[in-house]
């Protein structure tokens, strides 16, 4: 799902820009997109400046199947929101975005990442 929705968000990234922007681990990101391929959800196209790179892009499959999680995506936020206050909704998911900022910032430093 979060593959999916970054190549629809950029419009066309490298392997590698996706991989720094999920902060996710190469090989794992690299598996996933060969199967991602062999279900015919995405295709590389030859990038335009440098001949080895290639840019991601969703193919009309993927945009189906992406849109078709996210409507399960926004049920299932619903529903868990439903045991908070409506009041205290908001503020909750505000909370949970810096959480999540944290996080990415976390891994953008890891050692792992070379930095």
């Amino acid at each position: 799902f979060t593959v999916m929705r970054t190549l629809l968000e950029s419009g066309g990234i490298t392997q590698s820009e996706l991989t720094e922007r999920m902060s996710s681990d190469p090989n794992t990101v690299a598996s996933l997109l060969e199967r991602m391929e062999k279900s015919g959800l995405l295709e590389r196209r030859q990038h335009e400046k440098d001949r080895r790179a290639h840019r991601l892009h969703l193919k009309a499959e993927g945009r189906s199947r992406y849109q078709k999680a996210r409507q399960v995506a926004i049920a299932l936020q619903t529903e868990v929101l439903s045991v908070l206050p409506e009041a205290n909704r908001e503020e909750f998911l505000e909370h949970l975005a810096l959480a999540a900022d944290a996080c990415r910032d976390a891994a953008e430093d890891s050692p792992r990442r070379g930095k």
